[in-house]
């Protein structure tokens, strides 16, 4: 029996499907309440430790999120580790997302600190107007977003409800993990040798979790309940952010002096 409920598992947690939706799931959402009835603009910081320029950018990330109409996610980049020191966040993936970005945006080279805003424009993080003017340039611009939930699913896990109407012919669903708020990394090596860095929303997990195309939906993915969790509808390679449900870790949702 433990055998086969260990394979279950792996397969419920590593499987997405399309499906039609019970119009009463037994599972109730688990997302935060909305701050107003427009969705707060998604902005991504692609950083890197070994990066002169990025602790002002990462301090300034942690300003924006302070905004009711933005929320920020920082994804850590490996492609600095070469000049001497290892970035303690950085995954590969999180280079293949701002990678899958340049040819829209058009850009021609990775760089960092390189802000994202909704998928729809980017700015050099030295440029902290230019990030700003992006962001209310999208706000005064938002499409209507599908709808989308995060429930708790079998095992453990998270279930992503999505209805509506496409914006696009063909969109992803991503699952992201991140850890709320502030974190500090002493750096040893590197340009930024010997400071303490700061860290702001550090993305932990990405996940693609399929495809969708309009109409109702449920995708399931792995919960991270220690961190806090995004699920977001995309375009398809690198394309605007259409909407996005999240959930707070477990301590956050346990906390009443962090609410």
């Amino acid at each position: 029996m433990r055998i086969f409920a260990s394979i279950f598992l792996a397969l419920c947690l590593s499987f997405s499907v399309s499906a039609q939706i019970d119009p009463q799931p037994a599972s109730a959402p688990v997302q935060d309440p909305a701050v107003s009835d427009e969705r707060p603009v998604l902005v991504e910081l692609f950083t890197s430790q070994g990066c002169g320029l990025c602790p002002e950018a990462n301090r300034y990330l942690g300003e924006l999120d302070q905004r009711d109409n933005v929320f920020v996610l920082a994804f850590s980049v490996s492609y600095w580790d070469m000049y001497g020191w290892t970035d303690t966040f950085a995954r590969p993936e999180y280079v293949q997302r701002q990678r899958t970005y340049l040819p829209r945006l058009e850009v021609n080279r990775l760089f960092t600190p390189h802000f994202v805003i909704d998928g729809v424009e980017d700015a050099p993080g030295w440029n902290q107007d230019q990030v700003a003017d992006a962001v209310d340039r999208r706000l005064s611009a938002m499409p209507d977003s599908p709808d989308i939930s995060i429930v708790d699913g079998p095992f453990g896990s998270f279930r992503v409800l999505v209805n509506g109407e496409a914006p696009e012919e063909d969109l992803e669903i991503w699952l992201i993990a991140y850890s709320p708020g502030w974190a500090q990394v002493e750096v040893e090596a590197g340009e930024n040798a010997g400071i303490t860095m700061l860290h702001y929303n550090m993305v932990k997990g990405l996940t693609y979790l399929g495809n969708w195309s309009g109409g109702p939906a449920e995708f399931m993915g792995e919960a991270y309940r220690r961190f806090g969790t995004v699920a977001v509808v995309q375009g398809a390679n690198g394309g605007p952010i259409y909407g996005y449900a999240k959930v707070s870790s477990a301590a956050h949702q346990h906390d009443p002096m962090r609410d």
